[in-house]
């Protein structure tokens, strides 16, 4: 049984606009999505509107049990790619056409939003009316403004044109973000769900979702959500607490989960985790940067309640250098024994394929993971997770390709050498979807649409992946995310090369394009 705290209802007939909040994927997923929580408070502030959630795989709302095609707009929020054809099974059983040029004036707009939408948007060009890039408030407003200004909004769409953030293809689009975290929607009666059922479950529990930064400007080479939401913008402290406060009091909730990007790089992190400590707050992170971990931080957050570290070490020393995350194992070995010291529990993440990795290297990997693991002397306090690495749109690596059969090959190794109960390998035949859906332009679409109605067989994927040429230019060509394609050049050959670009907040701007 699942009940909700916090749910909006209104008069679906007293309002201008009905809007369907979409989440492609599972409750535990949408409920853990700060975003999605953005996106129902700030525009259910809104008298004129009212926006409902509708979550994978229903095609009704929550709130009040309407299908899609009731809607006057239907929304999705597309964070992984994989969800895809989660999208075009919600729009089917809502009532909706699948593709946007079967629908008529009568039949909801489609937009869609999220990091998958704003980096590469081609694939799901031929079932999405509007695509939204970048960060929801900058943009929802004006689109919903012009939404109700237009008689027959979906015959209209190059009305919404001027709309900075709104791209339709075949026209330039730049990345819409807000300037200043105090700007931001900070939601506070977030939706409390009280459940039995571990699959309604939110990932962090009973917690308030407190947004501590956006963006990060390390210059992680892999890192697609790292190039794309520059530059970094943190909240002050004293906003922080009074949001924390708020959201106590509104949700009953004394575990606080710090969500952003680089939530260790804030630069009063400690202070943050004392000060909702000594609020009474128990905290949570999803992950820590290593480089900013300290022993008065894994101190505080252990004493807050935290149990486990998360920490991506992704590989190697050498390959450290190519994806420029320059973290030495003497660092590496020292905060994982702080971790056990605080007698926490200790999470890795790795990942394998990288540009220049060698058999030598995949061997140190394993020896290295097995060599880590003997640091703790508690059952069960060491995990590790391998993901294949895929090359990501806007990333100095989007040159590189995806190789299958090696990948594969090189799972199966460390799956053989890395004997480890607690040690988890990403699906290579997944990862190669993943890279498929990534880098694919509009001639997907049909592939994706079968695939709603029967499994693609994995010869097919690999067919697809095998013709993506990153040397013939992008589909997402028309998208501008601030970082440069000059600069991203220059960072592939520096990977190629094994130099370090040092952070720009310690070291200087390097002119990446992100910053006014």
């Amino acid at each position: 049984m699942l009940q909700e705290h916090n749910v909006v209802l209104k008069n679906p007939r007293n309002v201008e606009v009905n809007f369907a909040s979409c989440y492609p994927n599972l409750y535990r997923s949408a409920m853990s999505s700060l975003g999605f929580h953005i996106i129902y408070d700030f525009l259910n502030s809104r008298e004129d509107i009212y926006c409902q959630r509708v979550v994978y795989p229903y095609a009704r709302s929550l709130e009040t049990s309407t299908p899609l095609k009731k809607f006057d707009v239907v929304s999705f929020s597309l964070q992984y790619e994989q969800d895809y054809v989660n999208v075009l099974k919600m729009l089917r059983d809502g009532g909706i056409p699948v593709r946007k040029e079967d629908r008529t004036s009568d039949d909801p707009l489609v937009i869609a939003g999220g990091p998958c939408a704003s980096s590469n948007p081609l694939p799901m060009s031929r079932f999405v009316d509007l695509f939204v890039v970048g960060e929801a408030e900058v943009i929802l407003d004006n689109v919903l403004d012009r939404f109700m200004e237009l008689e027959k909004p979906r015959e209209n769409l190059d009305a919404f044109l001027d709309i900075p953030g709104v791209y339709l293809p075949g026209n330039p689009v730049k990345i819409q973000v807000v300037k200043k975290m105090e700007d931001a929607w900070h939601p506070v009666r977030q939706i409390v769900p009280e459940t039995d059922d571990k699959e309604f479950l939110p990932a962090f529990g009973r917690s308030f979702l407190l947004e501590v930064s956006r963006g990060c400007a390390r210059g992680c080479r892999f890192c697609m959500a790292g190039c794309m939401y520059r530059p970094r913008r943190e909240m002050p402290l004293k906003k922080l607490f009074e949001v924390a406060e708020k959201g106590r009091k509104a949700t009953g909730l004394s575990k606080i989960a710090l969500i952003g990007a680089a939530v260790s790089d804030h630069s009063h992190i400690e202070e943050i985790c004392l000060g909702l400590s000594e609020r009474g707050f128990q905290v949570t992170t999803p992950s820590l940067r290593i480089e900013s971990i300290s022993d008065e931080l894994l101190t505080i957050l252990r004493e807050s309640g935290l149990k486990t570290v998360t920490i991506a070490p992704e590989s190697i020393w050498k390959l450290r250098k190519v994806v420029n995350k320059p973290i030495t194992d003497e660092k590496l070995i020292e905060t994982i024994q702080t971790a056990f010291k605080h007698e926490m529990n200790v999470k890795l993440y790795f990942l394998m394929g990288l540009p220049l990795e060698t058999s030598e290297d995949l061997r140190c990997m394993a020896h290295s993971i097995k060599r880590l693991s003997k640091l703790s002397t508690r059952s069960n306090a060491f995990r590790v997770s391998v993901n294949p690495f895929i090359p990501k749109p806007h990333t100095p690596f989007q040159w590189e390709k995806f190789d299958f059969d090696v990948i594969k090959s090189n799972a199966k190794y460390l799956k053989s050498e890395v004997n480890l109960k607690s040690f988890k390998m990403e699906s290579p035949k997944n990862s190669l979807i993943q890279y498929v859906l990534s880098n694919g332009g509009e001639d997907l679409g049909d592939f994706i649409e079968r695939s709603l109605e029967k499994k693609v067989p994995m010869r097919e994927w690999k067919r697809f992946g095998a013709e993506i040429d990153p040397k013939k230019g992008f589909p997402w060509h028309d998208v501008d995310v601030g970082v440069s394609d000059a600069f991203l050049k220059k960072e592939h050959e520096k990977a190629l090369n094994g130099n370090i670009t040092p952070w720009c907040e310690t070291f200087g701007c390097y002119n990446c394009g992100s910053c006014d």
